[in-house]
């Protein structure tokens, strides 16, 4: 875990650890969804928020507490607690700075109306100010704590809050933390909503996926996270052990650098789309568990298009746009994490097919931090396979951290000035219905562009033991683990 500070934790590992010591204030309801359980994405119900009113302007919200939660000592939680988490958030540099600017345009910490209500008010209308409040980022922490571990230098005891939980919110204590090892929770007794159904929970930290498999196969561990298709592959079948999975969101592609030479040619970047062999890519890299992805918005999403956009393979038009385009066979570089094992099986695919259209590409696998380096650093990749998940499940999310002009998570370096102006009219303009109208533009747009080459929708998948169950399947696909219970 990078950090326990609900503030700033920018890896999936935190939040795992966040959302067992810490409440939020919302969350997905729990529906039934063809044998799944899943967070419903389109309603939020409460949990240290209790309720929540938006004024007519769009922009100011009345937010009451729900009475009675505390800290894990007895501090009360309140309005001013949420004030507090606001302001810190506001001025630290953490997701939970990004969420309330870039996606609910709150930049002011709200106003105390009494005990347990509160203002808030945006700088304009967003679809999704309160959605962006069920993150991690957004948990009620005690501000005593924050103050006793603050320095001049670190007046928010952001480094005091990197590597421990004092007093949190949550279902569970955090009792002892190896780093690199271990993580052990307990149960907080008094939590609102019940006490959790187990005592203790112990993470272990084991970076061999297989070596996880066999923990799982074994009984030594209840639950495996991090596994690939080539792990649940392995565990099919196994005694003991269930395979949960649910629909994603998530998006598997292939970022073509947009100001890369000679990628910043958008036939180039057309050709290589014509090329892919996209059955190939879905029938043997996830073997049925995953849908096409033909554009920037998931085809789950009441906005996606769907069929209307995309590109099927056309070998013959992909050679005339590579005629048209003036490549000479030169060698594009594709790169890859090491540690990602389907990513490997969708570089070799990928080289293959690309290879009958007369395209030459190697492969480039890199370290974990190295990728990581590349995607955002001065030396950015050509080619690369990466996966995006939207938490929040809105074109104006999705197309704002992945597409927008300039922003970080812009791996590609795509630049439309029109989709530009689309997402900053989808941020306020109301009416569903053109806001609908809005989208289909901007993945038209984006599609012809072909900036990113658009692959797949894996299926999301966990492991477990037969005796476990609880899971619910959450649009950030982070498991609450303090939500499973006994099967029985």
């Amino acid at each position: 875990m990078e950090t326990f500070d609900p503030c700033c934790a920018n890896f999936i590992n935190s939040h795992y650890g966040l959302l067992m010591v810490y409440e939020v204030p919302v969350i997905h309801p729990t529906v039934s969804l063809n044998g799944a359980q899943i967070g419903d994405p389109d309603d939020l119900e409460g949990l240290y928020f209790e309720s929540w009113d938006v004024a007519d302007d769009g922009v100011t919200y009345n937010v009451k507490v729900r009475p009675g939660l505390t800290m894990h000592d007895g501090t009360p939680i309140n309005a001013e607690t949420v004030r507090y988490m606001i302001e810190r958030n506001l001025d630290t540099p953490g997701g939970g700075n990004w969420l309330l600017r870039n996606i609910a345009f709150v930049t002011q910490p709200p106003t105390v109306l009494g005990e347990y209500e509160l203002e808030v008010v945006a700088d304009q209308p967003s679809p999704m100010t309160m959605q962006s409040f069920y993150m991690s980022s957004s948990a009620a922490i005690d501000s005593s704590v924050v103050d006793a571990n603050a320095t001049d230098e670190d007046t928010w005891a952001t480094e005091f809050f990197q590597r421990n939980v004092v007093n949190g919110s949550g279902p569970y204590k955090l009792v002892s933390r190896v780093p690199d090892q271990e993580l052990v929770f307990e149960a907080f007794d008094d939590y609102w909503r019940g006490r959790p159904a187990y005592d203790r929970v112990v993470f272990k930290i084991v970076p061999s996926a297989a070596e996880r498999v066999q923990l799982l196969r074994s009984g030594a561990v209840d639950v495996a996270l991090g596994l690939g298709t080539a792990e649940f592959a392995a565990l099919e079948g196994a005694d003991g052990v269930n395979i949960v999975q649910s629909p994603s969101a998530n998006m598997v592609y292939i970022g073509l650098g947009n100001e890369v030479e000679p990628l910043s040619n958008k036939t180039l970047r057309q050709a290589i789309s014509y090329a892919v062999d996209y059955e190939d890519i879905l029938t043997n890299v996830y073997q049925g568990d995953a849908r096409r992805l033909r554009g920037p918005i998931n085809s789950s999403s009441p906005f996606s298009i769907g069929d209307e956009i995309g590109y099927d393979r056309d070998l013959d038009r992909a050679r005339e746009l590579l005629a048209e385009a003036g490549y000479d066979g030169e060698t594009l570089t594709l790169s890859i994490d090491s540690s990602r094992s389907e990513h490997e099986l969708i570089a070799v695919r990928f080289q293959s097919a690309l290879r009958e259209a007369g395209i030459n590409v190697e492969i480039e696998q890199l370290t974990p931090a190295v990728f990581a380096e590349r995607k955002v650093g001065e030396n950015r990749m050509a080619m690369f396979v990466d996966e995006g998940l939207p938490w929040i499940d809105d074109p104006n999310y999705t197309l704002s951290i992945f597409l927008e002009g300039g922003v970080f998570g812009n791996y590609a370096q795509y630049s439309s000035a029109r989709v530009d102006e689309i997402i900053a009219e989808g941020w306020v303009e109301l009416d569903p219905a053109r806001r609908v109208e809005l989208f289909a533009e901007a993945q038209r747009i984006i599609v012809d562009d072909a900036p990113w080459v658009f692959l797949a929708q894996p299926n999301y998948k966990i492991a477990m033991r037969d005796t476990v169950g609880g899971y619910v399947h959450y649009p950030n696909e982070i498991a609450r683990i303090a939500q499973f219970e006994p099967a029985s």
